[in-house]
């Protein structure tokens, strides 16, 4: 396959993925069956103080606070509640109008647009915190994973910090994966995802290897359990 050809073929499963996920947002939205309560990680890890980081990061109300691949936001709203301004991005305009009505329904202030890992449309030093919960991983390979470790520092301002979960190797997703080398995988025999390339650290160290490549403090942690049938694995870290 000639340079073109495959940078065509990524743009068509990309589009793929794009369509497949403005259809589950609005499935979920019209069936009202959507994430409403945060990620009980993220919310030990940044409400939980020195109980789990070496160096606590205790959000305060003055903050300003990014949701990367916000999903339908609902990881904002702890934030929200202690009055922080809450912005969120995912990758079409549609999902994000979407999710806007969701939050405006349910008397959020927040601002939700388009935007992605290595696309984020802020200017730099905009954000005291930014989250990435279980979206980091959709960078299928290497540079971009980089590249969008390098965009959140660029909209951190200086003592911001990056709260970062994406799938650790117990986790379904993973171990039905494809490997295709280097940390790369293709999904299959999962969901509508099936045929997108994903990024996986495949360990804790890998994680913390890669994110000390852009920011000088990095903790790093795994939460794994299994819910009856179904195994969830995550990595985690906090980078600042």
């Amino acid at each position: 396959m000639g340079d073109f050809d495959f940078w065509r073929h990524q743009m068509s499963v990309a589009n793929h993925a794009t369509d497949e996920w403005n259809k589950e947002i609005l499935r979920e939205k019209q069936e009202r069956k959507y994430p409403k309560w945060p990620n009980e990680v993220m919310l030990k890890i940044l409400f939980g103080g020195s109980d789990y980081l070496k160096a606590p990061f205790k959000p305060q109300p003055s903050w300003r606070v990014l949701d990367v691949g916000c999903g339908f936001a609902n990881n904002l709203v702890p934030f929200a509640d202690i009055g922080c301004e809450c912005h969120g991005v995912d990758l079409h305009p549609e999902m994000a109008a979407t999710v806007q009505e969701i939050m405006d329904e349910r008397g959020y202030k927040t601002k939700i647009q388009a935007g992605s890992n290595r696309v984020l449309p802020y200017p730099d030093g905009h954000f005291d915190l930014l989250l990435s919960v279980n979206t980091l991983h959709y960078e299928g390979n290497e540079e971009n994973f980089l590249a969008a470790l390098k965009e959140f520092r660029r909209v951190l301002k200086p003592g911001g910090g990056v709260y970062i979960s994406t799938v650790g190797p117990e986790h379904e997703i993973y171990r039905r994966a494809e490997m295709l080398g280097d940390h790369r995988y293709r999904i299959r025999d999962f969901d509508f995802r099936n045929g997108e390339e994903f990024f996986f650290c495949d360990s804790e160290r890998y994680l913390q290897h890669y994110c000390e490549q852009v920011f000088e403090t990095v903790e790093t942690g795994r939460s794994t359990e299994k819910l009856i049938k179904l195994p969830l694995d995550f990595l985690i870290a906090l980078c600042r």
